[in-house]
């Protein structure tokens, strides 16, 4: 919940440059998330092949929110996206 709940609060900013920032924390929520998994494998707690999904889930977050951000930096300026950070939550 950490990671949706950091884009959402990232997204009611005004401007792309916080939202940028709230992205960052999100994928950091991500690298948690993976880290809670890898704990829980080593401990043999629940499932180890539903954590290892858990943690293939978690990059592939990661690395579509690294592509947004890349996306909204390298578009910051263009008039079409000063709202593009007004999600719908």
């Amino acid at each position: 919940m950490s990671i949706s709940n950091n884009i959402a609060e990232g997204s009611e900013y005004n401007n792309n440059r916080q939202f940028i920032k709230y992205l960052k924390i999100a994928k950091g929520s991500c690298a948690e998330v993976r880290s809670m998994m890898i704990a829980s494998k080593r401990l043999e707690l629940g499932d180890e092949n539903k954590a290892e999904e858990i943690i293939n889930l978690s990059r592939e977050v990661s690395s579509n929110i690294s592509n947004f951000i890349k996306y909204l930096s390298e578009n910051m300026e263009k008039p079409h996206l000063k709202s593009l950070n007004k999600l719908n939550f």
